[in-house]
């Protein structure tokens, strides 16, 4: 079964003008209905569930984890729809509880490794994560903006990260753990393709790029769980962004 778990928030964006993703649940769910193959093969199978807490985020990340919890506890493949990238923090903390030698891929224009705030803003996401030993490997995807003191961090950390993808690095960490969780903020996906986010970076992927990642790491029969953040409605061109993330999970799922 498939659990698909949508969290409205993206209160830890502080600049207003960049906050929309709260909408992306709404917004995927949507377009994901709109594809064939989904109502065909998974809809039968796919359960939705939706966080209610969307202004407290210490709540929010609590009831996120809870939701996540039980769903694994089922045997479940877990599904996370954004909010900003914070959200992933509570689906990451459930996914590391309820299964052991796990390794991280993180799809991500940043590194967000900002700041020690705990629960963690969608700068401090990954930070968080590492401080925590969530995972035994990390893979940071796409990476191409980013502050001196994240690359620090990312560096005593020894966490991999590459603009481009590096398959011969991500098919290592495959090796290495039993267990994959993918956490993909759409700003990885260049903003000509991807134009509904509150943080567009320019040399992004190409879709096509990111499908054959996706592709590669399902064929691994790793992936246990994933998120997809970061898909912003208001800043959208005729829904393509959310329409491509609802495209992802497809992908995902097959």
């Amino acid at each position: 079964m498939i659990s698909i778990i949508k969290i409205p928030f993206d209160k830890c964006i502080v600049e207003q003008a960049r906050r929309g993703a709260a909408l992306g649940p709404d917004a995927i769910h949507k377009e994901l209905k709109d594809f064939f193959e989904f109502e065909e093969k998974f809809a039968k199978k796919t359960k939705f569930f939706e966080v209610k807490e969307t202004s407290d985020f210490e709540k929010m990340h609590k009831e996120a984890e809870s939701l996540a919890a039980g769903e694994y506890k089922k045997g479940n493949l877990v599904v996370g729809l954004g909010g900003d990238h914070s959200v992933s923090y509570g689906l990451m903390k459930a996914f590391a509880n309820a299964h052991k030698k796990s390794g991280l891929i993180y799809l991500d224009a940043h590194l967000d490794c900002q700041d020690d705030f705990l629960p963690p803003t969608h700068e401090d996401i990954l930070r968080a994560a590492v401080k925590e030993k969530l995972f035994a490997e990390i893979i940071v995807v796409g990476a191409r903006n980013f502050t001196a003191k994240e690359k620090d961090f990312a560096d005593k950390n020894k966490i991999q990260f590459n603009k481009e993808i590096d398959y011969k690095k991500i098919m290592n960490l495959c090796e290495k753990v039993e267990n994959i969780y993918i956490s993909i903020d759409i700003d990885a996906v260049d903003p000509a393709f991807a134009p509904g986010t509150g943080w567009p970076e320019p040399l992004g992927f190409m879709p096509q790029q990111v499908a054959t990642l996706l592709e590669f790491l399902k064929a691994t029969r790793k992936v246990k769980g994933f998120d997809i953040v970061e898909v912003s409605p208001p800043k959208d061109v005729n829904n393509i962004t959310s329409r491509l993330a609802a495209r992802f999970i497809i992908e995902l799922l097959r």
